[in-house]
């Protein structure tokens, strides 16, 4: 596909340049011909957000060009919007053809967008969420080369910074999910086990819960804990994270009767068969089974949002994954503790991974929905 898309790539580029994404136009395979008035059903303790990494040199380089763009903000819509370009080849078409589609998201940060806005917008919120006694969760989700792991970590940085600034105690728990498997990675990866005590909460067995004093002692440690994630090398990333990473922040305040929680997740990156297909049996069941548990990550955000606005009895599959598991008190309708949750999908623009970019947005958007 790759040679396909550089081969044509002249002529992509011809049709994009003639885009209006003002006019409907018939290569948008999921836009209406007419406009629609757009639904008031976003759950108001959850902001599904996107950022689209920088065109990198070895994208231009190699000389796919860009397929991601997003509209200007419209500061009266609701939703922001992102055109993806993708090109078909038509089995009855003398010469391939643009396919496009429209993606709308709460937030949208494209590639000149720094961290520090991310943080800004859509994560201090949950800082002050975690503060005032309550829970905070930011899943960071998307291909593996999106940006995903650099955006976590810097955003972590900026958490710890602030909560430091804030006079809150805090303490640090970092754990890897590999598969069903957990580890501790304040200890140098050694391996702990996720069981339920007899109130039915969620323990992390021999997990450290490391108190900090400081933002430097707070980085150091969160870099130290990230040198012993597993990583392994694919198609598209010679150091692929293989596993889910869950910061847990602790908060306790003198002044909150409740201690407050900041969850801050790396999901393992998504991938296709074909981007690990040349791997071994176990790189291919780790794929595997991360594909399963963000597919039921999924849909555990999408019942807890259900529940949350219907009387009818709705069941939350929190134990359909490891990772669900650790994250139940995120899900599970019975707790009573406020929490607001963050999806930050991360996007590779290059045309050269089009159809990963598309199953990011399209796997945000469906976050998104609770009808």
């Amino acid at each position: 596909m790759d040679l396909f898309y550089l081969k044509n790539a002249a002529l992509y580029q011809s049709y994009v340049d003639k885009v209006d994404p003002t006019e409907p136009q018939a290569h948008f395979s999921n836009v209406p011909l007419q406009a629609t008035e757009e639904k008031d059903n976003d759950n108001p303790n959850m902001t599904i957000s996107v950022r689209i990494r920088p065109m990198l040199e070895d994208d231009i380089a190699s000389g796919f060009p860009r397929a991601v763009y997003p509209r200007p903000h419209d500061s009266t819509a609701k939703h922001q919007t992102i055109d993806l370009h993708d090109l078909y080849n038509h089995p009855r078409r003398p010469r391939p053809i643009l396919r496009s589609s429209t993606h709308k998201l709460q937030k949208v940060f494209d590639a000149g967008a720094s961290t520090a806005q991310v943080y800004d917008e859509v994560v201090r919120d949950l800082v002050l969420s975690a503060v005032k006694g309550k829970l905070g969760t930011l899943f960071a989700y998307g291909q593996t080369s999106s940006g995903k792991t650099f955006t976590v970590t810097e955003l972590q940085k900026l958490a710890v910074s602030e909560l430091v600034d804030r006079q809150a105690e805090l303490y640090i728990t970092v754990v890897e999910l590999s598969g069903n498997v957990a580890f501790d990675l304040l200890k140098q990866r050694e391996r702990i086990a996720v069981r339920e005590d007899a109130s039915g909460t969620t323990r992390l067995v021999g997990a450290l819960d490391q108190r900090v004093s400081g933002k430097e002692q707070a980085v150091e440690l969160l870099e130290k804990a990230m040198s012993f994630r597993r990583a392994a090398p694919t198609l598209k990333n010679p150091a692929s994270s293989r596993s889910h990473c869950i910061c847990r922040i602790r908060v306790v305040q003198p002044t909150s009767p409740e201690q407050g929680y900041l969850y801050m997740i790396d999901l393992a990156g998504s991938e296709a068969a074909r981007d690990v297909a040349e791997h071994g049996p176990e790189t291919m069941r780790e794929t595997r089974d991360n594909n399963v548990s963000l597919s039921v990550l999924k849909d555990c955000i999408r019942q807890r949002a259900l529940a949350a606005s219907s009387k009818k009895k709705v069941h939350v599959p929190v134990r359909g994954s490891t990772l669900t598991k650790v994250l139940k008190h995120v899900f599970d309708p019975k707790v009573s503790q406020e929490c607001k949750t963050v999806v930050i999908a991360c996007v590779n623009p290059s045309l050269g991974d089009v159809s990963s970019s598309k199953n990011t947005l399209r796997y945000a958007e469906l976050l998104g929905k609770m009808d």
